[in-house]
């Protein structure tokens, strides 16, 4: 499935952290869960090229998606969680974007919605509009 860099002898990168919630999918992005009721994050890195990987809340609602390339390195992740740097309030939620650089250093992009960065909203709207965002 993916990774968060633990390597092997044979190449292979795995971990204990997350899994498919119960098969779910979300058109062709994997819903991951955290392995236990602790707080788990995306992978770092993904084995299947071009994988989009969302993680829920526990309630199921929409918490975050990322996306990666064909070398399984992340390019774009999309969030909807307080992002106080946008508003000015870390309990507001937000829908927003984050890219990532060469190096994996993840900045900030901005916010997602009718008025601001409209292409990158309507290239992943029918994910957001799954979880009514």
């Amino acid at each position: 499935m993916s990774s968060r860099g633990a390597k092997v002898k044979n190449g292979h990168v795995t971990t204990q952290e997350y899994h498919m919630k119960d098969g779910k999918m979300v058109f062709d992005a994997k819903v991951l869960v955290g392995a236990t009721k602790q707080q788990h994050g995306l992978p770092d890195y993904a084995h299947s090229p071009n994988s989009k990987y969302i993680k829920e809340n526990p309630d199921g609602s929409f918490r975050e998606m990322r996306v990666y390339d064909e070398f399984g390195f992340p390019i774009i992740e999309i969030g909807y969680h307080p992002e106080q740097r946008l508003t000015n309030n870390r309990h507001e939620y937000i829908l927003h974007y984050h890219i990532f650089d060469s190096d994996l250093n993840r900045s900030l992009g901005g916010k997602l919605w009718d008025a601001e960065n409209i292409h990158i909203y309507d290239f992943y709207r029918h994910y957001l509009k799954e979880y009514g965002l």
